[in-house]
């Protein structure tokens, strides 16, 4: 059952319902599809006789303020609070009967709430997107004009990519290549200021892979190996 409180939304299963609805929402999904993946994605929380209430009442409250509350639903709220059945299963639990009558009062409270239509749909709000990157090599051309930067890439956490970039000192810049492999195995070699090596392990896919980068009179030529 989770988390142990009396509120709504202060119960563990309710809270991730809830939760996982508004992340689809906010990432731009239509509300009756976020609707029925979130019952796909929980059916095994619908059908336990201990999760399915709190499950119930975390889609409806959802629902209701996504102004996409289906009467079917608002029904199921209805029959768990008249018939007892949500209390029962506190009690089974081992709720006693001061927590029971709070329960009882949140529940009325949370009826009245959807029972009245919202005015206007949640806004919904962007994802934040963090980006990160570790540093694999940092190498300086023998000019000292300009330096290779190899990182892996992350957004909230999840690896996007691995780029490699051309940076001139003086204030330019190029991405030269991208691959998919976290924690790959490179090397990059001067063999003059005009002229790099790059020697990566085998099969690595390239959804990118320039040859050469130019700024401002410089032009700087890549040649790819494979060790």
């Amino acid at each position: 059952m989770g988390t142990w409180s009396e509120k709504i939304k202060d119960n563990d299963t309710t809270l991730d319902i809830y939760t996982k609805f508004f992340e689809r929402y906010n990432a731009g999904e239509n509300p009756t599809s976020v609707s029925k993946e979130i019952r796909r994605e929980f059916q095994e929380y619908f059908s336990d006789s201990d999760d399915r209430n709190n499950s119930l009442i975390g889609l409806a409250l959802a629902q209701w303020e996504t102004k996409s509350l289906e009467p079917e639903l608002l029904q199921n709220i209805v029959d768990l609070i008249s018939s007892g059945d949500d209390l029962k299963v506190w009690k089974d639990l081992g709720a006693n009967e001061k927590s029971l009558k709070k329960r009882q009062k949140e529940l009325e409270k949370f009826l009245t709430l959807i029972s009245n239509e919202r005015p206007k749909a949640k806004r919904r709000v962007r994802p934040k997107i963090e980006f990160s990157a570790t540093e694999i090599l940092r190498t300086i051309s023998p000019d000292n004009q300009k330096e290779l930067v190899v990182q892996d890439e992350y957004s909230n956490g999840e690896y996007i990519h691995t780029s490699g970039i051309m940076n001139w000192f003086s204030g330019g810049g190029a991405g030269i290549f991208y691959h998919n492999k976290a924690n790959s195995k490179l090397t990059a070699n001067w063999i003059d200021t005009q002229n790099i090596v790059l020697t990566h392990e085998p099969r690595l896919n390239f959804s990118k892979k320039e040859n050469k980068a130019f700024f401002s009179g410089d032009e700087v030529h890549f040649n790819y190996r494979e060790g």
